[in-house]
């Protein structure tokens, strides 16, 4: 692997891949723009450590309404997450796709999940993965990182993003996600800040390691609810109209349909990693 970037390494050795991760890139570039692809099974990808919950995305994600975003900050930009939520809630079965007796999700019903992350020039997105087995409305990160085209793998994941097609707010389950590295003592754990697969740290320039967030897309197609939060117990939804993000709080039920105007309490601060 290519160790994981630093504050001093230049751009331009970051671009010097080893030949196969190269070949691995320049891949999965030509078959996500020799066709009219939209995202890619997870099945299609390739894994880290022979495990298939270790997936590893292809990036950057190439659709005209999602940028990458040149930006010298520890912050993430809404410049990109907000255009790539929303273009994730135009694939095919992202929203809208609840049986509207059973309020279940109907067969074509899907979430697809992509990775935020950062190269020594910009912030980027992975291509979007969906599942094919199991259950279909549920999608897996891509917990092994992204290879980018540009720059290799071991980028910094900054968090993952995903849909939910009936409408509904994050889940229990959704409020435990991070990015994954492998330990010192050679397993994987999921963590509360960015990192890249191998383990190490993007901090800011106090030194710090910068927290993870998650994000969630839902609601109705061309009016969105957008959500994101961190493992430190701090949850926020977009306000559209004052293009910023304004505090939430935690609903009761937590499966609550996001339509609702309920406010969100803060989460539990400091959970502990997950092995």
């Amino acid at each position: 692997m290519v160790p994981p970037p630093s504050s001093s390494r230049t751009a331009s050795s970051a671009r010097r891949m080893p030949p196969s991760s190269a070949s691995t890139a320049r891949l999965m570039l030509v078959l996500a723009c020799g066709s009219s692809r939209r995202y890619f099974l997870d099945s299609e990808l390739p894994t880290l450590d022979g495990q298939d919950i270790l997936r590893v995305a292809p990036g950057p994600w190439d659709h005209r309404d999602v940028p990458t975003v040149h930006a010298d900050t520890t912050l993430l930009p809404d410049d990109l997450l907000i255009p790539a939520l929303k273009a994730l809630m135009k694939l095919p079965g992202a929203a809208q796709a609840c049986d509207p007796l059973t309020r279940r999700p109907r067969a074509d019903a899907t979430e697809y999940c992509l990775a935020v992350y950062r190269t020594p020039e910009d912030w980027r997105v992975s291509w979007p993965v969906r599942n094919l087995s199991g259950e279909r409305s549920a999608c897996n990160p891509p917990f092994g990182g992204v290879e980018d085209a540009d720059f290799g793998r071991d980028m910094p994941i900054f968090g993952f993003a995903h849909n939910h097609p009936c409408g509904t707010a994050m889940s229990s389950a959704d409020l435990r996600v991070s990015p994954a590295m492998r330990a010192p003592e050679g397993h994987w754990t999921l963590v509360e800040y960015a990192v890249t697969p191998v383990g190490g740290p993007a901090r800011d320039s106090t030194g710090r390691p910068i927290p993870a967030w998650a994000w969630l897309a839902t609601g109705p197609i061309d009016a969105p609810h957008l959500f994101k939060w961190n493992l430190a117990g701090e949850v926020q939804q977009w306000d559209e109209g004052a293009r910023r993000r304004g505090t939430s709080r935690r609903p009761a039920n937590l499966d609550a349909p996001a339509t609702s105007r309920t406010r969100f309490h803060p989460l539990v601060a400091n959970p502990p990693w997950t092995r």
